[in-house]
């Protein structure tokens, strides 16, 4: 017998259970669900609700988990039960208002969730052709509710409700059988109807489970996500987080014009065609598109997309694409881009970009300008290597070929690479260098070590078609924690393409002098040394934060700088205008159009055919102007510093090729102004302030290329 009074007094607020019980709720059920069965006996007269809630807790050997505010705790109440369920004394002491669930020595008291209700349903059936319309409500209240889906998960057909709770649905099914409809909305609980037609149930749900439930979304949190992910399939995807099917194929045109309708990102797919882009659950098997795939859940085999992927699981296999590669899992395989390659997770496999490529924990390989990984294991090939358990260092170095040589080191001592600039100072005895290396360092102890080393550099002993390739072993003392020294023997093979020296600057392949003359390229190899000091650190553990930006930013820069090649390695100016909106995960994509005026470089030389003497051209070639228009990203590591790519087109202003000196291939004595594909890569730091400033480099094909300075400013558009 069970006798219950309440009365209700001030309420106060007690507690809040640690969110953390609530969250490991949704992924631990491992001990027995007995709590509710336990029989005990209790008997309270006139006590605070609260207290009540104590008492049987510490009787059935259990806690209460509740939100503060959520129950009268200070409504005194009065009850007696003698061996009663659990469930059986909180069901009258809460009078059903509250839903009841246990997990481990707790039980859970959460707000009921109202449930829905289909009304005014209404089929038709034309030759197979049905129609489905209705309205869905609030089960309890009656109200009509907005953007409720429902769909029939066995023909994946699916519609959201308008303003008015209504809605409609159209299939064709050729063989009718059972239909069942299904209403979801987040907050409340789903309902379903069959209706006894006679279709042909072929759906197979999907039953593995790709990604953990967490991360099917975070694909529609991103920068790129949402901007190109409709609302309402971001609204499908929190009324039906859980239903997924699998497909032989789709076809899409934009996400959400596909052959599956709204239904796109709830199919895993075996061969996906996305003819400008698409959104669907993943593939298993084979995704190609002109320009993006976006996947909810992971990517198998292959997955190829113009411009980017992103993938909110795991990718296994290979993923290629124009601009961008993201996973917001783990890669098993392969990411191929020309900009910029990110795996959320770990990478065991490759990661090949012209640009970054960055990991979190890298078991594999990574090849391109700037590599981040948050620790290795692998392999980091690239101008600079963030690696969290690495280091990088500068070096100051002699040796018998240049006496002034400057490195930066970075990446394990498992694995590095080193950017090395080397120059002979000396007014008549000149040399430059620059180029990469990579090497691996022997500990002997954690003071000394040996490094062995290979570098590849451009060298420039008269002209910068020279090659070095070097082997090095080097003896390094640590003298402190933060300085070192360095020293041993060096193999090099050096490549000289003149085929004379030039003077003023040093002979290393010990080249014939002035008129003498040499057929073919010289090459010469010795043994020397080198020795210098270091300068090092390790890298900080990065801040992960979950970027989701999308602002629009616009601006304005100018730039100045010199040129690469003859004629036109003179001074060279412009101006830009850039449109710039935040991708998310650290990405800025960009589009630009400028203005840029090569000047003409008349102190040049040109060898004569016998290639016995020099003349010097006349200076007839004329300055070239150009529009250059690009696309590309600019990638944030950390504060205000960027690094970017870009692709475009140079169109040219104004002239037109006649100049017999000039040799363009395919457009030599070609009527016309001058078109050609460009790229560009660049570094610099983006101030909260607007300002911009960095350097840059611009190939405009053939023998139109610039270094430059950019000074530049922006705005903020929105948020």
């Amino acid at each position: 017998m069970v006798i219950i009074y309440a009365q209700s007094i001030h309420i106060r607020k007690l507690f809040t259970f640690s969110a953390l019980l609530l969250l490991s709720f949704c992924f631990n059920n491992a001990r027995g669900q007995n709590l509710l069965n336990k029989q005990i006996s209790v008997s309270f007269t006139s006590m605070p609700l609260g207290e009540v809630l104590n008492q049987i807790g510490k009787k059935g050997n259990c806690y209460f988990s509740y939100e503060a505010g959520l129950l009268p705790q200070d409504s005194l109440v009065t009850i007696t039960a003698v061996n009663q369920k659990i469930s059986i004394i909180l069901g009258t002491l809460l009078q059903g208002n509250y839903q009841v669930t246990e997990y481990n020595d707790y039980i859970i008291l959460t707000k009921p969730v109202p449930h829905l209700s289909l009304a005014n349903i209404d089929i038709t059936n034309d030759d197979n052709s049905y129609s489905i319309s209705g309205l869905v409500v609030n089960e309890r209240t009656g109200e009509r509710l907005m953007n409720a889906s429902v769909y029939l998960k066995q023909l994946l057909v699916s519609a959201l409700t308008d303003e008015h709770g209504y809605f409609r649905l159209k299939f064709r099914a050729d063989n009718p059988g059972q239909i069942s409809l299904t209403a979801s909305k987040l907050a409340y609980k789903d309902t379903s109807i069959n209706f006894l037609q006679s279709v042909s149930i072929s759906t197979r749900v999907l039953k593995e489970n790709y990604d953990k439930a967490g991360k099917r979304r975070q694909v529609e949190k991103t920068g790129m996500g949402r901007f190109l992910i409709s609302a309402r399939q971001r609204i499908q995807s929190l009324n039906i987080p859980d239903f997924f099917a699998t497909r032989p194929f789709q076809v899409s045109l934009t996400p959400g014009l596909s052959s599956h309708g709204m239904f796109s990102s709830q199919v895993v797919n075996n061969f996906s065609v996305n003819l400008i882009g698409g959104y669907t659950a993943g593939v298993n098997g084979i995704e190609v598109a002109g320009l993006f795939n976006i996947n909810k859940m992971s990517s198998r085999y292959l997955q190829l997309a113009g411009v980017f992927n992103l993938v909110g699981g795991t990718v296994t296999g290979l993923q290629f694409a124009g601009i961008n590669n993201q996973a917001l899992d783990t890669v098993k395989g392969a990411q191929l881009a020309f900009f910029v390659n990110k795996a959320e997770s770990d990478v065991a496999g490759v990661q090949f970009s012209l640009f970054n490529n960055s990991a979190r924990k890298l078991k594999g390989l990574q090849i391109g300008l700037v590599n981040t990984a948050d620790t290795s294991q692998g392999a980091s090939i690239g101008l600079v290597n963030i690696i969290g358990n690495g280091f990088y260092k500068i070096g100051l170095s002699t040796s018998d070929l240049m006496n002034t040589n400057a490195s930066l080191t970075t990446g394990t001592h498992n694995f590095y690479s080193k950017f090395s600039l080397g120059a002979n100072i000396s007014p008549g005895n000149k040399i430059y260098a620059f180029g990469l290396g990579i090497g691996h360092d022997f500990m002997l102890s954690n003071n000394v070590f040996v490094s062995a080393e290979t570098h590849y550099l451009i060298a420039n002993a008269g002209n910068w078609d020279d090659r070095l390739i070097q082997a090095k072993l080097l003896l390094n003392v640590q003298l402190s924690k933060h300085i070192s020294i360095m020293a041993g023997p060096v193999f090099n093979s050096y490549n000289y393409s003149n085929s004379f020296s030039t003077p003023g600057y040093k002979n290393p392949a010990h080249a014939p002098s002035y008129p003498s003359y040499t057929y073919g390229h010289l090459v010469r190899s010795w043994l020397g040394w080198e020795a210098g000091l270091a300068f090092n650190s390790v890298f900080k553990p990065a801040k992960k934060i979950f970027d989701d930006s999308n602002a629009w930013y616009l601006g304005a820069a100018a730039t100045t700088g010199v040129g690469w090649d003859n004629p036109y390695g003179g001074f060279v100016h412009g101006a830009e205008l850039i449109a710039l909106r935040d991708l998310g995960s650290h990405l800025t994509g960009t589009l630009s159009a400028g203005y840029t005026y090569f000047t003409v470089h008349n102190d040049y030389y040109y060898e004569t055919v016998d290639a016995t003497h020099q003349v010097k051209l006349p200076g007839h070639s004329s300055p070239r102007q150009f529009i250059p228009v690009k696309v590309g990203v600019r990638l944030k590591t950390g504060g205000p510093f960027y690094i970017g790519c870009e692709l475009g087109q140079a169109f040219g202003l104004f002239e037109t090729y006649h100049d017999p000196n000039i040799f363009i291939p395919g457009r030599n004595l070609v009527d016309g102004p001058y078109r050609s594909l460009m790229y560009g890569v660049s570094a610099g730091f983006s101030f909260k302030n607007g300002l911009e400033t960095g350097v840059k480099f611009d190939d405009y094909s053939y023998i139109f290329k610039q270094f430059a300075l950019r000074l530049g400013y922006r705005i903020k558009l929105s948020k």
